[in-house]
C-alpha cells in the first residue's frame, strides 16, 4: 500500500470517530458550541486529507458539511435535529468509502450518486440568516498572516478570534462614512492592517473623493459585536472566525511527542519479550539443578535469576504500554452500523457508547469488532421491538442500545445492554430440544439462567429465515469462540420484556498469561489462572456418588468431581488424597481431580493447530525454555 494512503487511512480513522462523538452530542444539545468547533476541526482536516487522493465526491460532501457546521460557528445559523442528522449521514458515508479505499484503492461505483444524493440532503441546512455575512467555507490566507502578527499572549486562551475585511465603497466619503472611525469603534482590536484595493495611481492622477482603503483587522470580541460595529455598511465586510492558536500549538506538541510504528516491529518486539520469557522459565530448572550440585554457585544463578526476572517483567510492562490503544478505535464504525441496520428494520433506536477511552491491548482491540458487530445484530433484529410494538408494550418508541467498557483490575468488562424484548427461557429450551442441541431430559433439568445460556451452543439459532442479519448459520457460538481466543468470557443476562445484557470479560493484555502447571496421567499440562476459581487438596473419603457421577461438598455447596487423566483419554489413578482444581463452568463449579501441581509460570500462548485445533478443550501450547510444549487447556470447553 502507498505510503501516503497508508498515514491518511490511520489519521482519517481517528478523525472520524471524533466528528461522528461530536455530532452525536449535537444531537442532544445542537447548539452546544464545544461540539460544533470539534466537529468542524474534524470535517476541515478530513477535507483536506481526502484531497491528495482521488477522492472528489468525497471532498464535496465534506466542503458542503463543513459549510453547514461553519455558519453555525461563526452564529449566522443555528443547527437542528435534520441538519445534524444530515451531517452524521456524510460522515458515515464517508466511513464506508475510507474502507472502499483501503480494500480497493478507489471509491465504490456509485460514490457519484451518492454524493449528489447526501449533498441534496444537506442543500438548505445551516443556511445564513443573513445573507450580507456569509463567509467562504475557506478562511484566506490574509487571515493567518495577520494572526501572525497578533501577540502570542494574545493568541492564548478561551474562545475565537474573529477576522475582518472592510472594503469600504468608493463614494463612501459622499455619504458622511468615515471607514477609520466605523473600525476604531469595534472592541477588543488586536491587529489592524490598512491598504489599498487597487494599487495606487501617481500623485497627480489621485482623486481625494475617491475611497480607495481596504481595511483588515483581529478583533477578540465575539462575532456578534464585530458585526453589530460594521452593520452600516452591509456587504462591504467579510468576517471569519478562527480558533485561537493555543489548540494548535498543542497539536503541535503533541505531534513532536509522538510517532507511529509499523504493528509489525511491534509484534516481532512482543515475539521476542515471549521468547525471553520462556528462556527466564527455562532457567529456574537450571538453577534448582545448581543447587543439587553447588549450594554457592545456586546461590549466584538465583540472583542472577531474580534481576533477570525483574528486567524482562519491566520490559514486558514497557511493551504491553506501547500496544495500547483506546478501544474506541475498535468498534469506531459501531455507530454507523447501527444507524444503517437499525434504519433497514424500522427500529428507532438510541445507541451510546461509555468508556471508549479505555486503553486495550491491540491484539485484543482487533479481535472486538466481530463479536460485538454480531451482537449488536442481535439485539437490533431480535431484542428492540418495532416502534408500535415497543408503544403497546408501554414503551417509549426509541429503543436504547448501550455499550460500556470499563476496567478492573487486568481485565476489560464490555457490557452491550439493551430495553427490547428480552429472552424467552421456554421458546429457547423448546427450540434447542427440537435442533438437537440438548435432550429433553437435560433442558427439563436446567434452570433459567442455564435455558438462556443455550444460545451459545453449537447449532443453536432462532432464526426461522435467511436475512442479511440473521439465518445463516452464524451464531453466538462464534462469538463465544472469538472471545475464547483471547482469553475472555461471555455471559448472558436477560429479563422477558425489559431487555437483554451481554456480559464479556477479557484480559487487558495478550502478550503473556499466567498458567498454573498440573500432572496427570504422567503428562503436564498448563490451566490459565484466570479459568481457576480455586485449588484444593481433600481425603478422598469425601467424595460420594451422584446421579451416575461423583461429587462433593466443598463452602457448604455440592459441586461435580471430573478426572482430568479420564478427560485426555487416560485411565485416573486412585489415591487417598485428591488434588483439585476447580474450574468455574458458566454459573457453575467444577472440581478437576489431578494427579500433581506444578509451578507457576507468565507464557506466551499459541493458538492450537493441526490436529490439536481439532481437540474439545485445547486452547492452544507454549514452549517452555527446556524445549518442552506444554499443552494449554480450557477447563470450560474440555468439561462442557
Amino acid at each position: 500500500m502507498d505510503e501516503l494512503l497508508e498515514q491518511f487511512l490511520i489519521e482519517a480513522r481517528e478523525l472520524v470517530p471524533q466528528a461522528t462523538a461530536a455530532l452525536d452530542g449535537l444531537r442532544v444539545e445542537p447548539g452546544d458550541r464545544s461540539e460544533i468547533d470539534a466537529a468542524f476541526r474534524a470535517v476541515h482536516t478530513l477535507k483536506g486529507s481526502v484531497a491528495l487522493f482521488d477522492m472528489a465526491p468525497a471532498g464535496r460532501i465534506l466542503h458542503a458539511a463543513e459549510d453547514v457546521l461553519e455558519r453555525a460557528r461563526a452564529g449566522r445559523s443555528r443547527l437542528d435535529a435534520a441538519s445534524v442528522l444530515a451531517l452524521l449521514a456524510c460522515v458515515d458515508r464517508l466511513d464506508a468509502w475510507i474502507d472502499a479505499m483501503e480494500t480497493n484503492g478507489r471509491l465504490p461505483l456509485d460514490a457519484v450518486t451518492e454524493a449528489a444524493r447526501l449533498l441534496r440532503r444537506l442543500a438548505g441546512h445551516g443556511e445564513a440568516e443573513n445573507a450580507t455575512t456569509t463567509a467562504p467555507a475557506e478562511t484566506p490566507e490574509w487571515v493567518f498572516a495577520l494572526i501572525d502578527r497578533v501577540p502570542a499572549s494574545l493568541r492564548d486562551g478561551n474562545g475565537d478570534l474573529v477576522a475582518f475585511r472592510y472594503d469600504p465603497d468608493g463614494e463612501c466619503f459622499f455619504r458622511g462614512d468615515d471607514p477609520l472611525v466605523l473600525v476604531a469603534a469595534i472592541p477588543e482590536l488586536v491587529a489592524l492592517d490598512l491598504g489599498s484595493v487597487q494599487p495606487w495611481p501617481e500623485i497627480d492622477l489621485l482623486d481625494p473623493f475617491q475611497c480607495n482603503m481596504r481595511i483588515d483587522g483581529i478583533s477578540a470580541a465575539p462575532l456578534p459585536a464585530v458585526q453589530t460595529a460594521l452593520r452600516k455598511v452591509g456587504e462591504q465586510a467579510a468576517f471569519f472566525v478562527v480558533p485561537r492558536r493555543q489548540d494548535e500549538a498543542d497539536v503541535a506538541i503533541d505531534a513532536a511527542r509522538t510517532f507511529r510504528v509499523d504493528e509489525r516491529r511491534i509484534d516481532l518486539l512482543v515475539d521476542h519479550v515471549g521468547a525471553l520469557t520462556v528462556t527466564g522459565n527455562g532457567l529456574k530448572s537450571i538453577v534448582d539443578d545448581a543447587g543439587k550440585l553447588d549450594v554457592s554457585l545456586a546461590h549466584r544463578l538465583r540472583s542472577f535469576q531474580v534481576e533477570l526476572d525483574r528486567n524482562v517483567a519491566a520490559l514486558q510492562r514497557a511493551v504491553t504500554a506501547v500496544r495500547l490503544v483506546p478501544v474506541g478505535t475498535a468498534v469506531r464504525r459501531l455507530p454507523r452500523l447501527v444507524r444503517e441496520i437499525a434504519d433497514g428494520l424500522g427500529r428507532e433506536v438510541s445507541f451510546a457508547i461509555e468508556g471508549d477511552a479505555t486503553e486495550v491491548d491491540k491484539a485484543i482491540a482487533d479481535r472486538l469488532f466481530e463479536p460485538l458487530l454480531h451482537l449488536v445484530r442481535n439485539a437490533l433484529d431480535h431484542g428492540i421491538e418495532a416502534p408500535d410494538r415497543r408503544r403497546d408494550a408501554g414503551k417509549p418508541a426509541e429503543g436504547q442500545l448501550r455499550l460500556r467498557f470499563a476496567r478492573a483490575g487486568e481485565k476489560l468488562h464490555v457490557t452491550l445492554a439493551d430495553d427490547g424484548a428480552g429472552i424467552d427461557p421456554a421458546r429457547i429450551r423448546a427450540i434447542a430440544v427440537a435442533r438437537g442441541v440438548v435432550t429433553p431430559e437435560a433442558a427439563a433439568a436446567l434452570d433459567e439462567h442455564g435455558i438462556v445460556g443455550l444460545i451459545f451452543a453449537p447449532g443453536f439459532s432462532t432464526a426461522t429465515e435467511v436475512t442479511d442479519l440473521s439465518g445463516r448459520g452464524v451464531g453466538m457460538d462464534a462469538v463465544r469462540r472469538t472471545v475464547e481466543s483471547v482469553g475472555g468470557r461471555i455471559a448472558v443476562d436477560s429479563v422477558l420484556g425489559t431487555g437483554t445484557t451481554m456480559r464479556i470479560t477479557l484480559p487487558l493484555s495478550a502478550i503473556t498469561t499466567r498458567m498454573l502447571v498440573v500432572r496427570a496421567a504422567g503428562e503436564r499440562y498448563a490451566i490459565p489462572f484466570d479459568r481457576i476459581a480455586e485449588t484444593a487438596t481433600v481425603p478422598a473419603a469425601r467424595v460420594v456418588a451422584l446421579g451416575g457421577g461423583e461429587a462433593l461438598v466443598m463452602r457448604d455447596t455440592t459441586i461435580p468431581l471430573l478426572h482430568l487423566a479420564e478427560l485426555v483419554g487416560e485411565a485416573r489413578r486412585d489415591t487417598d488424597t485428591l488434588r483439585l482444581v476447580v474450574a468455574q463452568v458458566g454459573a457453575e463449579r467444577v472440581a478437576l481431580a489431578i494427579d500433581a501441581f506444578g509451578e507457576r509460570l507468565d507464557v506466551m500462548v499459541r493458538p492450537a493447530s493441526g490436529l490439536l485445533a481439532t481437540l474439545p478443550g485445547i486452547a492452544g501450547t507454549t514452549l517452555l525454555g527446556n524445549g518442552e510444549v506444554l499443552v494449554v487447556l480450557d477447563p470450560e470447553r474440555l468439561i462442557g
